[in-house]
């Protein structure tokens, strides 16, 4: 079990770039960059495709992956520790 739990955090380990995370932090903390996050999440991430095309689905679960990266970008510069794996004993 252990071998899987430390495969299961290098896998999911992700070493972020502190000035890329900052400077996404810096854009979106701005009031245009406050106004664009709140279209986007408005318009692209809080919303639920109700068609039959699975292109369009697609295209839409796209785009909303894209909004949820800048959200945990964001907030790995707001809460650093809430992203921090540790291996208990």
């Amino acid at each position: 079990m252990n071998r899987f739990y430390s495969w299961l955090i290098y896998k999911w380990k992700y070493d972020y770039d502190k000035s890329l995370l900052e400077s996404y932090y810096i854009t979106f903390s701005t009031e245009h960059g406050q106004r664009v996050l709140h279209h986007l999440l408005d318009s692209v991430y809080c919303t639920i495709y109700e068609g039959l095309d699975p292109i369009m689905m697609a295209t839409l679960n796209g785009r909303r992956s894209l909004v949820h990266e800048i959200l945990e970008n964001i907030d790995q510069v707001e809460r650093p520790n809430k992203h921090t794996i540790t291996m208990e004993g």
